[in-house]
């Protein structure tokens, strides 16, 4: 085993096998997501290194000076792989939001490179050609050549840059998936740094020298990447990788436009919605691409509030095209506005489909209203000629026949009102309504006898469908039609600890059995119309009020109206009693 170990050591086998790994894993993540600045840099890196690797292979395999130069000229890109390393880094964590001065750093890292791969083509000033006994034909150090102490500069430099940056993004990012991940690329970096120092400054000063064992470090940087990728899901979506893959592949069309209102870049979905933005969208106004006073509603919503939500606008032209468009500002790290961003999606589609159910709604109103117009029309004849038999029977048999037509016809005329009202539940928005001048709307219809009805109403508004009253008709009326020995009604509210309020509605009469307790808010449950209740309970769904029967059986009947927090509020200059 020793002699293999150390013929990888010394001839440079590990160079070999590194650069195979490194290659591989690679063109694995680049396969990934191609169009990723973090695959590209990271597929960069990988064949870079594997580029250095082969040619430090071939160095020590050199049976002359000769082979040692021509290998050392081969492998003299080497500082690209630091330079793709550095920047690979600065994108995966994220590390400069500034451009600019990303950019800045950048040039000047790959500047550096570059004048270092060409001193190391062209000239001996970073390591030359050597032979020495006992270890065979080598490259050593320039000595104190003010380039190669520039470039060993510039290597510890960058190593322990890409240290620190992978230090505080592992330190200082959340627990969960990025965490591990920041962790494993931190741990990966500290191995490569300390066998790249090892081998480039600490070794040659004992006069030690064999093959670069930064390799070696980077094929245990390779295998915690493997890892991550199949443990944590490195490379498959991060928000470095994903927000350019979202932006480009999203359905919405996305303008992005500077203060003055001209855009700045689009993303490719927009070019469906505005056939104008294919051919060099930048630079063109936003006001240009929808109607001037939809341009000037968009843009003083957002100076004003920030944002703009579903905000619905017809496009001109010879086909009828609608679009929705929602938006807010974009500040500059001062905070400070430095344009806005506009989402734009195109509801042609969904207008059309809103159009024909709006006509086939009215068509079907109006059926409905000509229909029910005509059979109330009957309905009245009919109970005219009932009315006129009643006087002329006398016969106790014929007359029972005679009430219960009479009746029928009744429940009919009550159906056909039932559902006028039902018809109209949403026609009209909800709006905030006092629930106190309801009840008194829905008490100047009702016949109560001698049932007394008693208000503990705090002075509060509820957002509900203008039918409202209604439903308080409905549910007096009910108490007073079935509650036997019912003397009164109490109608009191009462907000809740969550913040929500109960509307109780509660008499003294029979009651509701268990078993009914949720049957009565189904259609055709009862023993009038049975619609009554089902109608309040769908008309206060209108806007999230629910309604349920609490009370107790035998001791009457308690119908409790839960109002979200949302749907109610105090009149103002009140409060609500606790």
């Amino acid at each position: 085993m020793l002699p293999v170990v150390s013929g990888l050591l010394f001839d440079g086998g590990f160079c070999l096998i590194s650069a195979f790994i490194t290659c591989s894993l690679g063109f694995f993540v680049y396969a990934q997501k191609p169009s990723s600045i973090v695959h590209r840099l990271f597929f960069a890196v990988m064949i870079s290194a594997a580029y250095w690797a082969t040619g430090e292979f071939f160095i020590w395999q050199a049976d002359s000076l000769e082979g040692v130069t021509f290998w050392l000229r081969f492998s003299s890109f080497w500082p690209m792989t630091i330079a793709f390393a550095s920047h690979f880094i600065l994108e995966f964590t994220g590390t400069f939001s500034d451009d600019k001065k990303k950019r800045t750093i950048l040039a000047g890292v790959y500047i550096i490179a570059i004048l270092l791969s060409f001193a190391g083509v062209f000239t001996d000033y970073l390591y030359v050609a050597a032979f020495r006994p006992g270890t065979g034909y080598l490259y050593v150090p320039a000595g104190n050549n003010p380039i190669y102490i520039a470039g060993v500069l510039y290597t510890a430099f960058i190593m322990l840059w890409s240290f620190g940056v992978g230090f505080v993004s592992w330190r200082y990012t959340e627990p969960g998936i990025k965490h591990s991940q920041n962790r494993l690329l931190f741990e990966g970096i500290i191995i490569a740094v300390f066998f790249g120092m090892l081998s480039g400054i600490f070794l040659p000063l004992f006069q030690i020298y064999i093959p670069n064992l930064v390799f070696i470090g980077f094929v245990i940087l390779s295998i915690l990447t493997a890892y991550a990728i199949w443990h944590y899901g490195l490379f498959v979506l991060s928000p470095e990788t994903a927000v350019p893959e979202i932006m480009k592949t999203m359905p919405d069309g996305l303008i992005l436009i500077d203060r003055s209102g001209d855009i700045v870049a689009v993303n490719e979905s927009v070019e469906n919605i505005f056939p104008s933005l294919k051919d060099s969208p930048a630079g063109k106004s936003a006001g240009s691409l929808v109607p001037e006073d939809d341009y000037a509603t968009i843009k003083g919503t957002i100076s004003e509030k920030g944002q703009i939500s579903d905000f619905e606008i017809s496009l001109p032209g010879e086909t009828a095209r609608y679009i929705s468009v929602s938006g807010s500002v974009v500040r500059d790290e001062s905070g400070r506005p430095s344009g806005a961003v506009l989402i734009t999606r195109d509801i042609t589609e969904r207008k059309e489909s809103e159009n024909a159910l709006r006509v086939a709604n009215k068509k079907l109103s109006l059926l409905s209203q000509i229909t029910r117009h005509d059979i109330s029309n009957l309905i009245t004849a009919l109970s005219g000629n009932l009315d006129l038999l009643d006087e002329k029977l006398k016969d106790p048999g014929e007359r029972r026949y005679l009430d219960r037509s009479i009746d029928i016809t009744d429940r009919i005329m009550k159906q056909i009102e039932f559902s006028r009202s039902y018809q109209d539940i949403g026609l009209e928005k909800p709006r905030w309504i006092d629930p106190e001048d309801q009840i008194s709307g829905a008490l100047e219809s009702l016949i109560r006898e001698d049932v007394q009805i008693r208000l503990k109403i705090d002075p509060v508004l509820i957002y509900a469908d203008p039918l409202l009253e209604r439903v308080f008709y409905n549910l007096i009326e009910n108490a007073v039609r079935h509650g036997e020995k019912i003397t009164e009604i109490i109608i009191s509210t009462e907000e809740q600890e969550d913040g929500s309020l109960v509307l109780r509605v509660k008499d003294d009469g029979v009651g509701i059995p268990d078993g009914e307790k949720e049957k009565i808010f189904s259609y055709g449950h009862g023993r009038n119309t049975g619609f009554g209740l089902a109608f309040a309970r769908d008309l206060l769904s209108v806007t999230g009020i629910e309604i349920s029967e609490k009370g107790v059986y035998g001791e009457g009947a308690s119908f409790e109206i839960h109002i979200p927090k949302k749907a109610w509020k105090p009149k103002s200059g009140t409060t609500v009693s606790e």
